[in-house]
């Protein structure tokens, strides 16, 4: 470390005028950038990365210094203490935005932000080339400065990851953003795979685009570009079944038309999938297998929750009483009309008995069956085994 601000120590000039500089690209961290932006000016510098506990003594400096950035990242380290003087505004990031329109790729992570209140905030930062951008923070921090940027209708990857936010904030001030960035990007809006999981202390939400024909033996379907990561880590424990819902009212912000695959922890999956016609792909993850999985209600009726299903995957799956009948009872539901479903089953504990196994096998197009091979097989208690 005292050998790079030596070297740092070294470019910097005596004089106070201040002079150009061909640097393109800088990469710096746990150093005092101060004389080195306010002795300098870059007009081709299009790299920018500062992390660590940098110290910058004017944030004015580094605007007047930098107008030509294509990728700008920010991140003091999150287990150290951040210096007072690394700590802008609002006001100054915006201005460093601005005077920075061809940035291709932005990232704020963990920035300590103080809202100056010295902006108008009816102005939008348009960012009409942004590419990427990645966002971390409190929501304190983080909502002012999002709420701000204008991005491009089309934009490769985007990610939001907030500490310390409310199962209410996640919904009130996130959901509306998820909502805007799927709904924008046409890319989104015809093949849409989704990514949403729940634990006691966090929510996760990844989309992406699916590409066409490619449900393969034990084989998810390929995602592309774009793709979308928002995270909360919440400021409190949450029970599973909250954690559910909060899923469930965000997935039902989306276009459920467009989704074609998702993949889930989730429970309650009626109330989620009941209007996503077109819905390709299924994963499950740690389903419990009770009377009337994912059937609609009454047993009777033909229609289908799946009508597009071609391949459902369960891992970890869990059998009351180690009984499979219900998904034998799905399975026959789905594939009937010559619906042609596959099916994977794998994962810790799972273990099906062979009478079992052979009715699924004369269901579905394919099978793919991993059992557990630390679990015994309960033949003794299976009711297909008698």
């Amino acid at each position: 470390m005292e050998l790079l601000a030596t070297i740092v120590s070294s470019l910097t000039s005596e004089s106070e005028e201040v002079r150009p500089s061909s640097i393109e690209s800088i990469v710096l961290s746990n150093l005092d950038v101060s004389d080195l932006f306010t002795r300098y000016h870059f007009p081709k510098l299009r790299n920018l990365h500062l992390s660590g506990r940098f110290r910058i003594s004017s944030w004015d400096h580094l605007k007047s210094t930098t107008t030509a950035l294509t990728s700008l990242s920010l991140g003091p380290a999150d287990s150290l203490p951040t210096s007072p003087s690394a700590i802008p505004t609002t006001s100054q990031i915006f201005s460093l935005l601005t005077s920075n329109p061809n940035l291709r790729s932005l990232t704020l992570r963990s920035l300590l932000i103080e809202d100056d209140g010295g902006y108008d905030p009816r102005l939008q930062v348009p960012l009409r080339h942004l590419e990427h951008v990645s966002l971390t923070g409190t929501p304190r921090h983080v909502f002012p400065i999002l709420h701000r940027l204008e991005f491009p209708e089309r934009m490769d990857y985007g990610e939001i990851t907030l500490y310390a936010c409310t199962p209410q904030g996640v919904l009130e001030a996130i959901g509306p953003y998820i909502q805007d960035y799927l709904r924008r990007d046409p890319r989104f809006r015809d093949r849409l795979g989704i990514f949403i999981s729940s634990t006691s202390g966090c929510i996760f939400l990844h989309a992406s685009v699916v590409g066409v024909g490619c449900y393969g033996s034990n084989r998810l379907p390929q995602h592309g570009l774009p793709y979308a990561r928002f995270k909360a880590v919440l400021s409190q424990q949450i029970s599973h079944h909250a954690g559910t819902r909060l899923c469930t009212d965000i997935l039902a912000l989306l276009s459920q038309e467009s989704l074609v695959s998702l993949e889930t922890n989730l429970s309650i999956m009626k109330e989620i999938v009941v209007a996503m016609p077109n819905l390709e792909a299924l994963y499950l993850d740690s389903p419990v297998v009770p009377d009337g999985l994912l059937l609609p209600n009454g047993l009777n009726t033909h229609e289908k929750l799946f009508p597009s299903l071609r391949r459902l995957y369960l891992e970890d799956a869990e059998a009351v009483n180690d009984d499979w009948e219900p998904l034998v009872t799905y399975l026959a539901h789905q594939t009937s009309g010559n619906q042609a479903v596959s099916l994977d089953l794998f994962g810790e504990g799972v273990h099906v008995c062979p009478e079992v196994i052979e009715r699924i096998e004369g269901l579905v197009e394919e099978l793919v069956y991993v059992p557990d091979p630390y679990q015994e097989c309960p033949f003794d208690r299976c009711p297909l085994a008698e």
